[in-house]
């Protein structure tokens, strides 16, 4: 075998909480996450280089060691042992970057299954995930996905019943805010915990949507609200949402739908406004090798 070919999905935030800080400064995190069916994808074969290279059609994504895929692959090959790392790295992204919803993490979580299936090595997945928090927080859950509660810096994954059958209308206007600058924003609100988890995750468990939907909340756009995001999020209201909300630290923003015709009027809506927009699935998987 000489070339894997891996889609990797996209996440969602559908609850973000932020409860305390670690003694080294990182932000303990209480969220519901979601992956949903939007893939980028990532294609790995072996060479005689000896090297690792990386390759993009995108100009603004790195292809060098800045790269979140290139440093999982340094990060797999340190862990197994592997010297001969000689591999090229394809990225084909369609998952919006700069958005929240864990572009970089899914090409190094589809990076790391890719490296796993190409050399043979057999790690289960929890040991891909203990690669994986190395290289980023949201490595651990994109290569889980489904449907889970993730705390801590993003390491705990708890897996619990798949969301209730809908659609997920995305848009990604072109403004946003950094990851950094929006937990500086948080740190000098000095907001407590708000979420509670608890309810979600019954509603989800009792398929209803509507009822999660109630729950939905994210701490980070609290504190660094944007008029784009606020629009979008009418919109998808005004259309049949039964709940909209900004993922990670944005700017996509995302609406659930459980009348398919209302999400397809939203997204032909929001799509003449906004050249990122997509309509979703809920999906119960990680990376999938093709």
């Amino acid at each position: 075998m000489d070339q894997v070919t891996v889609k990797a999905p996209a996440k969602l935030n559908l609850a973000l909480d932020i409860t305390g800080k670690t003694e080294n400064g990182y932000h303990l995190m209480k969220m519901v996450m979601q992956a949903i069916d939007l893939y980028d994808t990532i294609r790995i074969r072996k060479n005689d280089t000896g090297k690792i290279s990386l390759s993009c059609g995108l100009e603004s994504v790195p292809c060098d060691e800045r790269n979140i895929a290139y440093a999982a692959a340094e990060a797999f090959f340190q862990h197994c042992g592997i010297e001969e790392r000689g591999v090229e790295i394809r990225l084909d992204k369609v998952i919006p970057q700069q958005a929240g919803m864990a572009g970089g993490s899914a090409d190094g979580a589809g990076t790391l299954t890719a490296l796993n299936e190409l050399y043979q090595t057999g790690l289960s997945l929890p040991e891909l995930c203990g690669i994986g928090k190395t290289v980023g927080a949201d490595l651990p859950f994109c290569l889980t996905g489904g449907t889970a509660v993730v705390e801590g810096i993003g390491e705990i994954i708890t897996p619990i019943a798949d969301f209730p059958d809908c659609d997920f209308v995305v848009a990604k206007p072109k403004g946003g805010i950094s990851t950094q600058r929006a937990f500086s924003e948080f740190d000098r609100a000095e907001i407590g915990p708000c979420l509670d988890i608890t309810a979600m995750v019954k509603a989800i468990e009792d398929r209803d949507a509507a009822g999660a939907c109630a729950q939905m909340y994210n701490a980070l756009a609290r504190v660094c609200p944007l008029k784009e995001v606020e629009a979008i999020q009418n919109i998808m209201t005004s259309c049949g949402a039964k709940g909209a909300l900004m993922t990670g630290s944005g700017s996509a923003v995302f609406g659930v739908f459980t009348d398919r015709g209302k999400a397809y009027a939203c997204e032909r809506r929001l799509s003449q406004r906004y050249e990122e927009c997509f309509l979703c699935k809920p999906i119960s998987h990680g990376p999938v090798i093709e």
